[in-house]
């Protein structure tokens, strides 16, 4: 769950599993940049968000959303967070669940369509699956990358092959480049 505070312009409540995925976010998200601004993770005082006076974001959004029944959502079960590989936040994303057919152009355009800077390289695997593709996106900077992961994690990409899209999955890499 995750609670934008209307009191805390800026400052949001986010509901994780346990406390070790609280302490994992903390130990990997603390202190780094996004957007210009410095990330301050830290325990809350409160044990539980409860939904209560939602508000309107300038983007319109609401500022409440539970995310725990989304299929996105890869900590859902002890088992499905289990097979998730925590790692620290770095430069070099891992992108899996693309089109076959996807190319650097076409992440050249979706993060163009976002507003978000373009990686500065790319590398999509070959032959890894006959259903959709991987590979790494590099950034200059970490900082670059947490905010495209914040943009382009569970982008719906087209599906030339079928009427379902793609829904493109983003998690940090151990790469040290894409190239």
């Amino acid at each position: 769950k995750v609670k934008f505070m209307k009191s805390k312009p800026g400052a949001a409540m986010v509901e994780m599993a346990d406390g070790y995925a609280v302490d994992r976010a903390i130990t990997h998200l603390n202190n780094n940049f996004m957007f210009g601004q410095k990330l301050n993770v830290c325990v809350s005082k409160q044990q539980a968000i409860m939904p209560g006076q939602s508000y309107g974001l300038e983007d319109g959004s609401c500022s409440y959303k539970d995310f725990s029944g989304s299929r996105n959502n890869r900590f859902s079960t002890p088992e499905q967070a289990a097979k998730n590989r925590i790692q620290h936040p770095s430069n070099v994303l891992h992108f899996f669940n693309a089109p076959l057919d996807v190319t650097e152009e076409h992440f050249y355009e979706i993060c163009d369509e976002l507003g978000v800077k373009r990686p500065s390289s790319v590398k999509v695997f070959s032959g890894k699956s006959e259903r959709s593709s991987s590979g790494l996106l590099e950034w200059d900077s970490k900082s670059d990358a947490l905010e495209t992961l914040g943009f382009l994690n569970h982008y719906q990409m087209k599906n030339p092959n079928g009427p379902y899209p793609y829904t493109l999955k983003l998690c940090f890499s151990t790469a040290q480049h894409a190239s």
